[in-house]
C-alpha cells in the first residue's frame, strides 16, 4: 500500500477530512484506529502514512495516543498529521505525538490543524449553520492545500499555543478516565432501545442490559453516543439539554456505524 490514513472520528469531521484526502492521493487506504486496536495491527509498512483525528483537551483523544504508543513502523515513511477542532492552534497534539514517535525513531513531517466544528456540548453548544458553512468552505480549500503537500512529501509544521497549560490540562483529563462517564445520563421516556449508542462506542463501553444504554467507566469522551441518538436522550452533567447536536453533513450515521462495526 502506498499510502495509509488511520482515522478516529466520533462526529464525522475526520471522516470527511480522511475520504477527501484519500480521493486526492492515489493508492489510499482508510483504517480506523478503535478497529486496529481491537485486531491488534501495529506494523505499518507504507510510503505515507497519516492520522486524522479530533483534539480532545488540547491534545490526543485516549485510543489515538495508546495506538501510536503500539505501533512499529517499517522504514522511515512520510509521517503527517491532521487534527480536526473548533479553535485552531490551542493545544500540543503534534508536540506529543511527536514525543511518542521519536521513541521509535520516527517524527512527523506534515502537522496541520483543521477547524471545523467543535462536538464538545459540555463546554458550548454547536455553531450555528451560517457559521458551520463557512467554516467548511474554508476547510475544503485548506484540505486541497494539504493534499497537495503530503503528494509532494512537504513539510509543514503549525503553531501550538500555551504547551504547559495545555500539558496539565490534558494530563488532569486522563486520571479521571475512569469517571469521566458519570456525567452521562439517559432519559428512559425519550430513549427508543435504538441501540445507536451501543453501536458507534469506540470502546464498546455502553451496554443495554434492560434497552437504554448504561456506561461501564471505560469511557474516552469522544461524545458520539450523545450525538447520534435520534431522539436526543443522552445528555452530559445536564449543561447539553436543548444544545445541538452535530454530525458532518457529507457523513450519514450509517457512515459512522461502519466505521466501528468491524471493531464488534
Amino acid at each position: 500500500m502506498k499510502n495509509i490514513i488511520y482515522c478516529y472520528t466520533a462526529t464525522g469531521n475526520s471522516l470527511y477530512a480522511a475520504r477527501f484526502l484519500r480521493e486526492r492521493l492515489p493508492d489510499t487506504e482508510i483504517r480506523y484506529i478503535p478497529e486496529e486496536l481491537m485486531n491488534g495491527r501495529f506494523e505499518i509498512s507504507a510510503e505515507r502514512i497519516g492520522f486524522i483525528f479530533p483534539l480532545h483537551y488540547l491534545s490526543l483523544p485516549m485510543q489515538v495516543e495508546e495506538f501510536l504508543a503500539r505501533l512499529n513502523f517499517t522504514g522511515t515513511p512520510y509521517l503527517f498529521a491532521v487534527v480536526t477542532c473548533g479553535v485552531p492552534y490551542w493545544g500540543r497534539p503534534f508536540i506529543d505525538m511527536n514525543e511518542i514517535l521519536s521513541r521509535k525513531g520516527q517524527r512527523l513531517q506534515g502537522e496541520w490543524f483543521l477547524r471545523l466544528v467543535s462536538n464538545y456540548l459540555p463546554y458550548r453548544d454547536t455553531a450555528a449553520q451560517w457559521r458551520i458553512k463557512i467554516r467548511a468552505w474554508f476547510a475544503e480549500r485548506k484540505l486541497k492545500d494539504i493534499a497537495e503537500s503530503v503528494a509532494q512529501n512537504e513539510s509543514h509544521s503549525t503553531w501550538q499555543l500555551l504547551k504547559d497549560m495545555c500539558r496539565r490540562y490534558h494530563n488532569e483529563w486522563r486520571e479521571r478516565r475512569k469517571t469521566i462517564d458519570e456525567k452521562f445520563s439517559c432519559d428512559i421516556n425519550k430513549c427508543t432501545s435504538c441501540g445507536l449508542c451501543e453501536r458507534v462506542c469506540p470502546k464498546k463501553n455502553i451496554l443495554r442490559p434492560e434497552g437504554h444504554p448504561v456506561w461501564q467507566h471505560d469511557c474516552v469522551e469522544c461524545l458520539a453516543c450523545l450525538h447520534i441518538c435520534p431522539t436526543q436522550a443522552i445528555d452530559y452533567g445536564g449543561v447539553t439539554r436543548g444544545r445541538r447536536r452535530y454530525r458532518h453533513s457529507d457523513i450519514k450515521i450509517a457512515d459512522l456505524i461502519r466505521a466501528w462495526r468491524k471493531s464488534k
